[in-house]
């Protein structure tokens, strides 16, 4: 009887290569989709290819998903998966100008799967930290030149496998390009199903895209950004589960660990699969990415504030419901963050490099954060920035206030705050409290009628709270601010 053996392989340089600039400028919506289309695939694709090609059962695919993947097999299976899976690993560098590495390590399926577990992690991070050890079994390949891929074939390559995405039915793999990926086509294909349950041998893909006005194509950037109310902007949004990875290694079996993978994975591409078909977004966010524990949309600025609300509401929700499986405290709340492109033409790959950064601001400074106009609300705070800015923008529409009334309070903000850094999402106290009352009231005049003056301290207040002694600027205040702002138009 042969020993069962798990092999586990991830890609590793994945956000270098999705923001990767392209030296023959294609277009950059297409190529970033392209980027991220193939990224979401490919660690689906490889091990049911590397089944296919070895003759093996697809039951053997344990958990699968953007960035890595796990298989089971028998012991005699493992040195010809090696070769597969080196092969695949020196087209991926190539393909990716280097930007990108497939490792992989195996072990026995000896003791309890925390221990296995360990081993596996503690290979595949020799690997990681040692890439010319792990990439070669001789030091004449380990020194060997690497010859990139032809940069005008790359991008033309990502940019053709974006614009076909929308209408591919399959997805298929050859074995003479290990690294290609081809939509209804190869030696190899797998249906792209919309939804869990259906088609068992397929991949589930759902796509959801702002189509433009014939709903013949996807829409283009500047399409998308004429959609938004107010100021005509688009941006990136992005969000990642906090602590994924650590609840993973704490589950006690293989078989918790296959099904807390599948079902994050599944959430988020059933979740995101269903708001975008809603009236509010279907014709204003396109998903770009999609992984096991993570997700990013492009679409316009106003319609993704509150699909991120909609978002963490969801997944809170679906904490609740599956408690049980969760033997700790990780992986319990997700961060986001949105980053809005300066302008309708910006380079997609920029903007979506900018939303990583905010990520990994708002991670650094409390995890499950929302990053927004350069500032990390808890989720609980988003409500009182909604609630100003409703407020502001009665002002402007309903009683004919200036929208440069938005741009002074906004000044107010830059001048208190100047000598105080707001760390971590506090509110600064300061130290003239009377002074800011009095600066926010001249900004905002008194004037005539009942309604008119509840709305400018209700604007007051929501800026500096209801404390007369100790007046703070909440940094939720901040935030309501740039939201007025831009959906007053003043934000071009």
């Amino acid at each position: 009887m042969s020993l069962q053996v798990f092999l586990q392989a991830q890609i590793s340089g994945t956000e270098r290569f999705l923001t990767a600039p392209s030296n023959e400028h294609p277009d950059s919506m297409a190529d970033l989709t392209g980027r991220c289309a193939w990224l979401t695939l490919a660690c689906e694709v490889l091990p049911r290819a590397l089944l296919a090609e070895l003759k093996l059962s697809p039951v053997l695919l344990g958990s699968s998903s953007a960035e890595q993947f796990l298989l089971v097999l028998a012991e005699e299976d493992v040195a010809r998966a090696n070769d597969f899976l080196t092969r695949a690993a020196e087209e991926i560098a190539k393909l990716s100008a280097n930007t990108l590495r497939l490792v992989w390590a195996s072990t026995e399926n000896l003791g309890p799967w925390p221990i296995a577990r360990k081993r596996l992690d503690d290979e595949l991070l020799a690997k990681t930290v040692a890439p010319l050890a792990a990439s070669a079994s001789d030091w004449t390949q380990v020194f060997a030149p690497f010859v990139p891929a032809d940069t005008e074939t790359r991008d033309a390559y990502f940019e053709k496998f974006g614009l076909g995405l929308a209408t591919a039915r399959q997805v298929g793999w050859s074995t003479e390009q290990p690294a290609h990926l081809v939509w209804d086509g190869g030696q190899y294909s797998w249906t792209l199903k919309e939804q869990s349950g259906a088609e068992d041998d397929g991949i589930l893909f759902p796509r959801r895209f702002a189509m433009d006005e014939n709903g013949s194509r996807p829409s283009t950037l500047p399409e998308l950004a004429e959609r938004a109310s107010g100021s005509h902007k688009w941006g990136i949004l992005r969000g990642d589960v906090d602590h994924f990875d650590l609840q993973l290694r704490r589950v006690a079996s293989i078989e918790e660990h296959i099904h807390l993978s599948v079902l994050f994975k599944e959430f988020f591409a059933g979740e995101l699969a269903v708001l975008c078909t809603l009236p509010e977004f279907w014709r204003k966010v396109t998903i770009l990415y999609r992984g096991g524990e993570d997700f990013a949309v492009v679409g316009t600025w106003d319609a993704l504030v509150p699909l991120a609300r909609e978002i963490q509401r969801l997944f809170e929700k679906f904490v609740e419901q599956n408690t049980a499986m969760f033997p700790s405290l990780e992986a319990r709340s997700i961060s986001m963050a949105l980053a809005i492109a300066p302008d309708a033409a910006s380079e997609a790959g920029a903007v979506f490099q900018e939303a990583g950064v905010q990520l990994q601001a708002a991670k650094a400074s409390e995890v499950g954060g929302f990053r927004l106009f350069d500032r990390t609300l808890e989720w609980k705070r988003l409500g009182d920035a909604e609630e100003l800015k409703s407020s502001l923008m009665r002002l402007v529409r309903d009683f004919r206030f200036s929208p440069d009334y938005v741009h002074d309070l906004a000044s107010v903000y830059r001048e208190s705050f100047s000598a105080r850094a707001l760390r971590r999402g506090k509110a600064v106290k300061i130290d003239k409290p009377w002074r800011t009352f009095m600066r926010l009231s001249t900004v905002i005049p008194q004037g005539r009628g009942k309604e008119l003056n509840n709305v400018r301290n209700a604007v007051i207040t929501n800026l500096v709270g209801k404390k007369t002694a100790g007046l703070k600027l909440r940094p939720s205040g901040r935030v309501g601010l740039e939201w007025a702002r831009l959906a007053a138009g003043s934000g071009e």
